[in-house]
């Protein structure tokens, strides 16, 4: 049986907690990342190509958190640390995660 830990209705992040046996628990992170991946689908085919208005800056694309622990966890990516760019570039250029970008371009 699952249990309720945390809820941010802001990203949509829910985590509970799953007794597995004596000794033994999970942690589960869910989060539903079809409206971010709906709206950078939106961005990339809007005829902009990712450009604001003034042309002075270019939109790369929004990563739900889901994604951001995932890579932190399974790939050992920090998106929130500078060093790791260099790594952060080369996972939204693969076509694996190409729906995280909002305009068809590599970064």
């Amino acid at each position: 049986m699952k249990r309720l830990l945390d809820f941010d209705p802001e990203t949509g992040l829910k985590e509970t907690f799953e007794y597995t046996g004596p000794g033994k628990f999970v942690i589960h992170t869910e989060q539903d990342v079809a409206p971010i991946l709906e709206a950078n689908q939106r961005r990339a085919t809007d005829g902009t190509g990712g450009w604001t208005p003034s042309k002075d800056m270019r939109y790369v694309g929004s990563i739900p958190a889901s994604i951001i622990l995932k890579w932190k966890l399974e790939k050992g990516v920090d998106v929130y640390n500078r060093d790791h760019w260099p790594a952060v570039k080369r996972l939204l250029n693969d076509n694996e995660w190409q729906k995280l970008r909002g305009a068809h371009w590599n970064v």
